[in-house]
């Protein structure tokens, strides 16, 4: 099912999209910031819904919308738009357009007129879901998304308290959400590559780049998805695991690097990104047992171990993480051979703590070789 979004402000689009993509699985999001671009991915997508806003860089979607409705009268169209005058939202009935909303939206009026627009029920003579691994392959090829369980009115305490909360503070709310956090830092490093180039791979810094009020936003608009949150108990188990070790990886990370005097967010956050292809594979798997599919735990492990790689190494480049952030992930799965910088050594070693591996020899060497006394962080084994 594809949908077409048509807004330039890159924060508002990435809203938009995480909204969109918690109406139901299977949803495929195309973004366009000119009304050009729109009138080629509409020719190319055949959408299921499009959502534009009113005024474009070069010229008004109200083109689009006519040239739309000259072929196709049924396309839900809804529309955004600063102005909501009469004479605007008149013009918008003349044009067909099925809903208008004025901007700055409210997420959760913006989530109750999308349901009615995009028919997600099930359709008896739709056919029925893909082989499990053309499912998977076709996934990784679009929006990746992770599971979470984010609870509404959490959000909205924070977000009466909105005026009063700093980046870092929020920032310090919302430190163990690996969804949430790679969510944020892909919109904040969306806005800032195509502004100044300049990568953010701090949860506080997205934070602050993207501004409290639409963090909140971006918070609330995936508690909305109750397509994120594992219904599937095997899933569920096996998610907890991974958030598990990535947690424990974060915090040992963390600490390891305080530890020699340097500075300990970002390697929290590649802790705590760890473990996002293994998320990905687990959101998939419950999208394709929505669609009708049936999968056994075997399949699941199979999926897990074939995927997970391909997954994380995507969510890595798909949300625009910097570089040095996407080598200190990958360190907790691979160091590279014969690596000398300090920072994915100490990844490296946090993961083998967590594995109760520091025993090895190699693991001794490593340690004493970044300046960690290896007594310190010695763990038991974990169980099988």
């Amino acid at each position: 099912m594809n949908v077409l979004i048509l807004e330039h402000h890159v924060p508002t689009a990435e809203l938009l999209e995480t909204v969109v993509t918690g109406l139901a699985p299977g949803i495929r999001v195309h973004r366009c910031s000119t009304i050009a671009e729109a009138v080629r991915a509409w020719h190319r997508y055949s959408p299921s819904l499009l959502l534009s806003e009113w005024s474009l860089p070069d010229g008004s979607a109200l083109a689009l919308v006519r040239q739309i409705r000259a072929q196709d009268k049924q396309l839900p169209i809804l529309m955004l738009s600063a102005h909501s005058d009469k004479e605007t939202v008149l013009t918008a009935a003349r044009l067909g357009i099925n809903a208008f909303i004025a901007k700055p939206f409210d997420v959760a009026l913006l989530h109750r007129r999308l349901q009615p627009l995009l028919r997600t029920d099930a359709d008896p003579g739709r056919p029925g879901p893909p082989p499990l691994d053309r499912h998977l392959a076709e996934a990784a090829t679009g929006s990746i998304q992770l599971p979470t369980d984010i609870d509404q009115q959490t959000v909205l305490a924070l977000m009466e308290r909105g005026q009063e909360l700093s980046p870092a503070e929020l920032a310090r709310h919302w430190r163990g959400q690996a969804a949430l956090s790679a969510r944020l830092l892909d919109i904040a490093n969306s806005a800032s590559l195509g502004r100044a180039g300049k990568p953010i791979g701090k949860l506080e810094e997205a934070i602050a780049a993207m501004g409290v009020e639409m963090a909140l936003n971006q918070a609330f608009a995936l508690s909305l998805d109750i397509s994120r949150a594992l219904a599937d108990p095997r899933l569920g188990e096996r998610a907890r695991h991974h958030l598990q070790q990535a947690e424990q990886v974060a915090a040992i990370a963390r600490a390891m690097a305080l530890s020699l005097g340097q500075e300990g967010a970002a390697f929290y956050t590649a802790g705590l990104l760890s473990r996002v292809g293994e998320l990905g594979v687990l959101r998939a798997l419950q999208d394709y047992i929505r669609l009708g599919g049936a999968i056994s735990a075997q399949q699941i492990d199979d999926s897990l171990s074939r995927w997970a790689a391909d997954y994380g190494n995507r969510v890595k480049i798909q949300w625009h993480l910097p570089l040095p952030l996407r080598e200190l992930i990958g360190a907790v799965h691979l160091l590279k051979k014969n690596s000398a910088d300090r920072g994915p050594l100490l990844m490296y070693l946090a993961a083998m703590t967590v594995a109760g591996q520091l025993e090895q020899p190699d693991i001794l060497r490593l340690m004493r070789r970044v300046g960690l006394d290896p007594e310190r962080w010695q763990r038991p084994a974990p169980r099988p």
